[in-house]
């Protein structure tokens, strides 16, 4: 008993100087949302939040494993986040569902969330201010592509700045992967760990669509995701929407939208964004 008692003084040494050590931390914290606030500058800042967590995952030596430390981390950033400003999240209700358990994996306990009905009301209250961020369903292994998130991010100005992979479990008890996307007003600096999504606006036509993907092809452009809906009743058109490997910057070194004008009707960037990592629920 005397060892037990030894460990769990050396534990409750440690947690104190974790306290004191997660205050100094929150301090500061406070002092970059007030230059955040005082310079217009985003509170939520994708590409920093990317590459600490890679950061301190590589440079852990265990035993805690990769996704132990992304959780923990999440946490203490949303407690810093919600120092720095009333941060709100609006996403799909109610309290519990896929979408709150997919924001609550990024932004944590500590922010504000808004329960909406509707993915065009998420849309909304992010393009009137009255929430930071919002998070929408993109991919739902029970119904696929989410068809009016698509639709919104077509017309609307928002952009996409983070997506969140969740292991989610159906009824049958088989594990799932549905993503997610975080809209919000401003576009992100690379990361260096990046993907794009785009809008291909093109003619319903045989070879079109073979005729626009030419250019990620030559350009040994990596593409991942991919689906489709009709650009507006009585039009010919189609949009497509693909995710391509890198940052807008990167894509626009190498000429893609330049060679995709040649092809398409219309091509919108709809937001660069890290690559998701994986969280259960």
């Amino acid at each position: 008993m005397n060892d037990l008692a030894s460990l769990r003084d050396k534990i409750d040494a440690i947690d104190t100087e974790l306290v004191r050590l997660l205050n100094e931390r929150a301090e500061v914290a406070k002092e970059i949302g007030t230059i955040k606030n005082r310079e217009g500058l985003p509170i939520y800042s994708p590409e920093r939040e990317d590459k600490v967590l890679r950061s301190l995952v590589q440079k852990s030596q265990g035993p805690l494993r990769p996704e132990a430390i992304r959780a923990i981390y999440c946490e203490i950033m949303s407690a810093s986040l919600a120092l720095e400003k009333d941060v709100a999240i609006a996403c799909l209700g109610p309290a519990g569902s896929n979408s709150h358990q997919a924001a609550k994996s990024k932004f944590g306990s500590s922010v504000r969330y808004l329960f909406l009905s509707d993915v065009a009301d998420v849309f909304r209250e992010v393009r009137k201010d009255e929430a930071d961020c919002g998070v929408v369903p993109i991919d739902d292994p029970d119904h696929g592509v989410a068809n009016s998130t698509l639709d919104q991010l077509a017309e609307s100005d928002l952009v996409v700045c983070a997506q969140i992979a969740l292991q989610t479990e159906n009824s049958d008890s088989n594990v799932a992967a549905a993503r997610f996307f975080v809209i919000g007003k401003n576009t992100n600096p690379p990361s260096g760990n990046d993907c794009t999504m785009l809008l291909l606006r093109i003619e319903d036509k045989p070879g079109a669509l073979v005729s626009a993907l030419e250019p990620f092809k030559t350009l040994n452009i990596n593409l991942s995701h991919f689906a489709s809906r009709h650009a507006a009743k009585g039009s010919n058109d189609v949009f497509f929407f693909v995710e391509a490997a890198g940052h807008t910057r990167d894509l626009q070194m190498v000429d893609l939208f330049r060679e995709l004008s040649k092809r398409c009707r219309a091509v919108k960037v709809l937001g660069s964004f890290p690559k998701a990592a994986s969280s259960e629920v």
